[in-house]
């Protein structure tokens, strides 16, 4: 294993084929896809937000596909969807047909309190490594224990890696970066 943090997301470098396929779920300011773009992987970049680069899809990633609108706030980084028609929302089903990629080799979800929703409804395994940062503090049906029941319930597609509860980024506890590889 050659576990390593990519902008504060954790993977197994290991694991990636060459010319891997990675989703990069809240791309943001591209500090994951860069670097994994730069080793020679294929990356595909997500945000809700309106970028000044433009290698990036704006879309939203949800647990079903439509269109949503975009809440923003006075901290960028907490930029979130809710029901709308500001922009188009994939599940990864319907994004992964959309782009033509069969297989995730790695599937990066940093969105603001969706990912929990796409990890309880999605078929597993998505993705040979999932790492996902939840948010608790952005959703309150995402509590600790419901936390903990659907990485219990994820365990039986992946072992579970860097399963910390802990504070962070004047935050309440949350699980900031846990990594799910395919079993």
């Amino acid at each position: 294993m050659n576990i390593v943090e990519i902008s504060e997301h954790t993977i197994d470098l290991d694991l990636l084929p060459q010319k891997a396929t990675i989703l990069d779920g809240g791309c943001r300011i591209f500090t994951f896809t860069d670097p994994l773009a730069a080793m020679g992987h294929n990356v595909f970049s997500v945000d809700i937000d309106n970028l000044v680069d433009n290698k990036y899809f704006h879309c939203a990633l949800s647990d079903k596909s439509g269109k949503c609108a975009v809440v923003r706030t006075n901290d960028p980084q907490a930029t979130h969807i809710k029901e709308g028609e500001e922009i188009p929302m994939y599940t990864i089903v319907d994004f992964s047909e959309m782009v033509g990629v069969e297989k995730w080799d790695l599937i990066k979800l940093d969105i603001e309190g969706k990912e929990f929703d796409i990890l309880h409804n999605s078929q597993h395994p998505l993705a040979t490594q999932l790492t996902v940062e939840f948010h608790s503090h952005c959703d309150k049906r995402q509590t600790k224990e419901a936390l903990d029941l659907l990485i219990e319930k994820l365990s039986e597609f992946y072992t579970v890696h860097n399963q910390k509860w802990e504070e962070k980024y004047c935050c309440a506890p949350n699980y900031w970066d846990v990594l799910f590889i395919a079993k």
